[in-house]
């Protein structure tokens, strides 16, 4: 049985849709992540810079330079904030107009491989990011200025059968 994740709609701002991910009957996959970091907590600070980073995305667009490289050089993994922070917050940039927010959390090591959280959060967008990729090809996903059409339903492999 494979699991189902939506591609839905978060946040409009001018320049950027940002987009989200989210299992049937669960939290969104950003939501997930700022609900580890509850105002009040240790990392009040990291969230701030998070949100300042989201809010600058949406004003000017999702230009490589606003966010930090993470993954292969073959996808579109990313990581927000871009200056230093103890906090991560994993993306897919699909365009300078179009984000989808993923899940994230606390950066405690030398890469996000050796963090089984952080892996996790990774190997999912990983996932997602190939199967848009390869239905932006079959034209089942079309991206339009800052929106996402089409089917965005996605069916994943159970994270026990990766491949």
């Amino acid at each position: 049985m494979k699991s189902t994740i939506e591609i839905e709609l978060f946040e409009e701002y001018e320049n950027v849709n940002f987009y989200t991910l989210r299992f049937p009957g669960e939290e969104t996959e950003v939501d997930k992540f700022f609900y580890k970091f509850p105002e009040g907590c240790e990392y009040d600070k990291d969230i701030k810079i998070i949100i300042k980073w989201i809010e600058q995305i949406g004003a000017r667009g999702a230009q490589e330079r606003y966010f930090r490289p993470e993954s292969r050089r073959s996808d579109d993994i990313w990581a927000i904030p871009i200056e230093t922070a103890s906090l991560r917050l994993y993306v897919i940039r699909l365009s300078s107009n179009i984000v989808i927010l993923g899940n994230g959390g606390i950066k405690k090591t030398a890469t996000y491989n050796e963090d089984p959280n952080l892996n996790e959060c990774l190997e999912l967008l990983q996932e997602i990011n190939g199967y848009i990729n390869a239905r932006i090809r079959k034209q089942t996903i079309t991206l339009y200025q800052n929106q996402i059409f089409g089917n965005t339903i996605l069916h994943l492999k159970p994270r026990n059968e990766k491949e």
